[in-house]
């Protein structure tokens, strides 16, 4: 019922295009295209505005709704300098969160047209969500929205930061991060986990050799350092 498109968290109209399903009974009926951006497993990578319009234009063909799963949108603003909604007004439907890289305790948001906002408040309320007296965790993701977006730059320059590091031990580390993930391989998932825990370093594998590490509001370029210097002694260790 699900079909995942394209490669590194990037596809485009003609993938869209090629995985409709046949209008007849032994398939399910596709009804909404969904993009991440930024895309989580593809390290933080930025879906391009231009791809995004071309996916936007293949499902407006086929009369097919569009989602912005935008957990990180405001990354990929501060990332590129296009506005959160020039990609957000090619959709149906935007979410992003506010307890990501906007620091806020909790919470994410979705957003539409006041139209179509009933529903959306219905469907969260069917699958028993609901709040009371939650103003103080409003009025923490309103902070994060008034100042906090800005300062996503320097998560990205730590990203990089940790990235120069972990290559200067010769780690294998993927192409210089975009926005605030940085992923790199070891040969000993377990020994590796294990060797920075034992160090205070919380970097969690996403599979099988690869870990993501992920710089935001609590993390400054002294964290930075000192965690490449835990990895140092790790690698010291004879663990990679």
């Amino acid at each position: 019922q699900i079909q995942t498109l394209g490669r590194g968290g990037l596809f485009d109209g003609s993938d869209v295009r090629r995985n409709l399903t046949p209008l007849e009974s032994h398939f399910p009926i596709t009804r909404v295209v969904a993009i991440e951006n930024t895309h989580n497993r593809a390290g933080g990578r930025v879906f391009p505005l231009d791809l995004a319009k071309d996916v936007a234009a293949a499902a407006r063909e086929a009369g097919v709704a569009l989602h912005l799963d935008g957990a990180r949108l405001f990354n990929a603003e501060i990332a590129t300098g296009t506005p959160a909604a020039e990609w957000a007004r090619l959709f149906d439907t935007v979410s992003f969160c506010l307890s990501k890289g906007l620091g806020a305790p909790v919470g994410s948001l979705v957003c539409s047209t006041r139209e179509r906002l009933p529903t959306l408040h219905r469907a969260r309320k069917l699958l028993g969500g609901g709040m009371r007296q939650a103003g103080i965790l409003a009025a923490g993701g309103l902070h994060a929205l008034e100042n906090h977006i800005d300062r996503l730059a320097d998560d990205h320059a730590n990203a990089r930061r940790l990235a120069l590091g972990l290559e200067g031990l010769d780690f294998a580390v993927d192409p210089a991060p975009e926005t605030n993930m940085v992923m790199f391989s070891v040969r000993d998932t377990n020994s590796f986990l294990r060797a920075s825990r034992e160090r205070g370093l919380l970097i969690n594998p996403i599979e099988a050799g690869r870990f993501r590490a992920v710089t935001h509001l609590d993390i400054s370029s002294e964290d930075v350092d000192e965690a490449i210097g835990r990895i140092r002694e790790i690698a010291a260790s004879g663990t990679r």
